[in-house]
Order: C-alpha cells, then sequence, then structure tokens
C-alpha cells in the first residue's frame, strides 16, 4: 500500500502552530497529564511542561520567535546523500515567521 501511495506523489508540508488547549504535550511531554508516567504511552518526550510550555507564555516572551527550514532534500532512495552525482536535489530554504 505504501509503495502504490508513494507511486502517486507526495506533498510534504512543514508548519509552525501551537496548541491552546493542551500545550502540545501529546507532542513531547507527557500526556495525558492525569495518567502515571509509567503507562505506556504516557511519556512522549522529555519536554516538562507547565508555564514555560504554554502558547500564552511563549507569545508574551517570544513574539518574534520564527523558524528556518533548510537543506531539504528529495529523490531516489539512497540519492540525497554524499556525492552529489547520484541525482538528489536540494530545495532552497524557506522562512517562516510573523505574519505582519
Amino acid at each position: 500500500e505504501m509503495g502504490a501511495a508513494m507511486d502517486r506523489g507526495m506533498v510534504l508540508a512543514l508548519s509552525l502552530w501551537d496548541d491552546t488547549l493542551v500545550h502540545m504535550l501529546w507532542l513531547d511531554s507527557r500526556y495525558p497529564v492525569d495518567d502515571p508516567p509509567t503507562k505506556p504511552g504516557v511519556m512522549r518526550g522529555p519536554c516538562p511542561g507547565g508555564k514555560f510550555s504554554t502558547p500564552a507564555y511563549l507569545r508574551e516572551n517570544h513574539p518574534d520567535a520564527s523558524v528556518v527550514y533548510s537543506s531539504i532534500k528529495f529523490g531516489e532512495i539512497n540519492s540525497t546523500f554524499g556525492d552529489s552525482t547520484r541525482g538528489g536535489r536540494q530545495l532552497t530554504s524557506a522562512f517562516l515567521g510573523r505574519q505582519q
């Protein structure tokens, strides 16, 4: 199934967003927070959570936050590293920042 999907073509989508409901804890922290951390699947990463992980704190203390996605390569398997004659292609970097 995956091979057939890839034959049809795929699009890489990169985004920058936050989550005001559960503060992205589901991504790289302990979630659900009311379950014990020893329960399988609850510990999802090292982020401590708490006040410093809330969107409100981040927006207030880092209003000019931005991200640069760079060195993104695409091509046939084993063509995107090492010798540049192997056919892989590299995209130019993309900048995502606060929209004015």
